[in-house]
């Protein structure tokens, strides 16, 4: 099975996060950060730029990397996730995939976001970085290992 890659960056601005309700592809129904699939001659930071400007019209600045996650059999695919944290330079707008919106850190949508997002995305809000690997059958998580470590450069 080959194993895409792909990008998710979540915007955090003091205590709000910006979600987008993805409307098609992958992940549609749900909400999450921005991102999709590296395309071939991008790095993961040039590809989560390229997303935050398609999927909601704005460009990203102060890119971090907060962790690393291998997704396994999630509908049939393995994926290999670069996960950033940034901070936003413009004001977000509906797209044709996506629908914006901000949510206090208190109020996350977990019930409507992917399984895993609960166990990682703490992590991610609170400046930790991480590595963990989920395995799926379809959408419906199975297990997962997680190790979080205190972010070194922002102390």
């Amino acid at each position: 099975m080959r194993c895409i890659e792909a990008v998710i960056v979540h915007i955090i601005h003091g205590d709000k996060i910006l979600l987008h309700y993805k409307k098609r592809g992958h992940g549609a129904g749900k909400w999450n950060g921005v991102g999709g699939k590296i395309e071939p001659g991008e790095t993961p930071e040039m590809c989560a730029h390229r997303e935050a400007m398609e999927e909601m019209g704005v460009d990203i600045k102060n890119v971090e990397l907060a962790g690393k996650i291998k997704f396994h059999d999630v509908m049939g695919e393995d994926w290999f996730v670069y996960v950033f944290r940034a901070e936003i330079h413009g004001t977000p707008a509906e797209s044709e995939e996506s629908y914006p919106r901000w949510f206090p850190v208190t109020e996350i949508p977990y019930e409507d976001m992917w399984e895993d997002d609960r166990y990682w995305l703490p992590l991610v809000i609170n400046n930790l970085n991480f590595d963990a690997e989920f395995w799926f059958q379809g959408e419906k998580m199975q297990r997962f290992v997680l190790s979080a470590w205190k972010n070194q450069r922002n102390e």
